[in-house]
């Protein structure tokens, strides 16, 4: 029961960490991406990640790069365009990719389109429904963005204006307190409060409410790089100072200084560039010199957090009484003179009697070598596995049980074990060295994890010298 309480608390304190600082996996040339500077980042509607650097479009499956070459030679003028660096995908699936009056567009197979844009028009937009609308840029009043939002469409030009229309017809037309005409605009979709929030010109966010029709300044900086809604009540702005975390409700303003890495270290937030939240939540961060970092989704309300809560208490109780009962039920029939299973086959980690598909293998595959790269390690906890499989602890709890049938602690402990059989068996080692080199805290912890999970005493292995050889799970 205290270790099952011990558990929970760990569980609350790492989700709760999570949620107000989530940690970020670094995913750089090291891991084939083309280069360390990243310009911007977008999901395309199958799950991947598209991560545009300064020659290429590099596409990430959660295992490996597809990189596409981008140069100015492929470009297609686009003349209408004055703006920023902006990336769209449509509902075809096709990728858009603009730069100061430059265009690229590539098909859902990735194939470069040099005749998507048409004779009549000079720049292009996709709006939240992935229409593509194709324009001819007023230069009076030049078209910046363009969204939708409950069937009408809104679009923002460069004096400030935004237009509401729907079916063709406009509604109204209202003006953001500009005290110049605007030259770029990045503008995002709030689909909960039903408003928009817009970086004018790299300095300025603004939140416009098109219900009450009125627009309120949130804050000025320098250099406002990009806005991505992060959870249902906040928003990160990526700048050339660091990270501002806006408030959505209050819309207090905050600045994040640093970012947290999987391995415990931390980058300056005015090394990152741009930023993306994909469709499951998780956060995506663009750097200059780090390449992509990926961060655990993050949960949003103090209602959502305490129902998370009470289900992962509920559910860790749950498995702590079922696991006392087997654990029950295996000691006494090792006191009936029952051979432990484990010693009478080999000291292979048990699985499931259902088959595991390629994709579990490859993962349970790529738990145990970081457990076994950790193995010295005394405090490789489940925190620092999960973070090291980019998962949080929850999921990896979820998976483990549905592949393997144990918990992750279970499961580091079980390779531990496995480990120190071994070199008992071999008998090169005292017990304490033993210990040492397999990440147990002492000699007589070891025992008792021996003698919880195994039935056996470790010096029993010495002594009697069972068959037993580690295989792959």
């Amino acid at each position: 029961m205290r270790r099952t309480l011990t558990h929970i608390i760990g569980l609350l304190c790492t989700i709760y960490c999570c949620a107000q600082q989530p940690v970020f996996v670094p995913i750089d040339t090291s891991k084939g991406l083309s280069d360390n500077f990243v310009l911007h980042i977008i999901q395309l509607h199958d799950g991947r990640i598209a991560a545009t650097t300064p020659s290429s479009i590099d596409l990430w499956n959660g295992h490996s790069f597809l990189h596409i070459a981008k140069d100015s030679t492929t470009a297609i003028p686009l003349p209408g365009y004055k703006g920023a660096y902006h990336v769209y995908t449509d509902k075809k699936n096709r990728l858009w990719v603009k730069d100061y009056q430059r265009l690229w567009c590539y098909s859902a197979d990735l194939t470069l389109q040099p005749d998507c844009l048409p004779d009549s028009a000079n720049d292009v937009f996709v709006d939240d429904d992935g229409e593509v609308f194709f324009v001819h840029q007023d230069t009076t009043d030049m078209l910046l963005d363009l969204k939708t939002l409950e069937g009408r469409l809104y679009r923002f030009y460069a004096s400030g204006h935004v237009r509401c229309s729907q079916g063709g017809k406009e509604l109204y037309a209202i003006r953001a307190p500009l005290d110049s005409t605007a030259i770029t605009s990045l503008v995002i979709t709030d689909t909960l409060r039903k408003k928009f929030y817009q970086l004018v010109d790299q300095r300025l966010c603004l939140e416009f409410d098109p219900q009450q029709r009125r627009w309120v300044e949130i804050f000025r900086s320098k250099l406002l790089h990009t806005i991505s809604q992060t959870s249902a009540n906040t928003a990160l702005i990526v700048s050339h100072d660091g990270i501002w975390e806006v408030d959505l409700n209050s819309r207090h303003v905050s600045p994040i200084n640093q970012v947290t890495l999987a391995d415990g270290s931390y980058i300056s937030s005015s090394r990152l560039n741009t930023i993306c939240t994909d469709k499951e939540g998780n956060i995506w961060i663009g750097s200059y010199d780090h390449g992509l970092l990926q961060g655990c989704a993050v949960t949003t309300s103090i209602a959502e957090k305490a129902s998370w809560w009470i289900i992962i208490i509920l559910i860790l109780i749950g498995t702590g009484i079922i696991v006392t009962i087997i654990r029950r039920k295996q000691h006494q029939k090792t006191k009936n003179g029952l051979q432990d299973q484990r010693l009478e086959t080999n000291c292979q980690l048990p699985i499931p009697d259902t088959q595991l598909s390629t994709t579990e293998e490859a993962f349970i595959q790529r738990a145990t070598a970081l457990v076994e790269e950790h193995l010295a390690t005394t405090n490789y906890t489940v925190e620092r596995l999960a973070q090291d499989l980019c998962m949080d602890r929850t999921g990896l709890y979820k998976k483990m049980m549905a592949m393997l049938g144990k918990t992750p602690t279970v499961f580091i402990r079980s390779i531990k074990e496995n480990r120190a059989v071994q070199l008992i068996q071999e008998g090169k080692l005292t017990m304490t060295e033993v210990a040492e080199q397999t990440g147990f805290s002492s000699a007589s912890y070891m025992a008792k994890c021996f003698q919880e999970d195994l039935g056996h005493k470790p010096a029993e292995y010495r002594a009697n010298q069972p068959e037993c050889s580690v295989e792959s799970t």
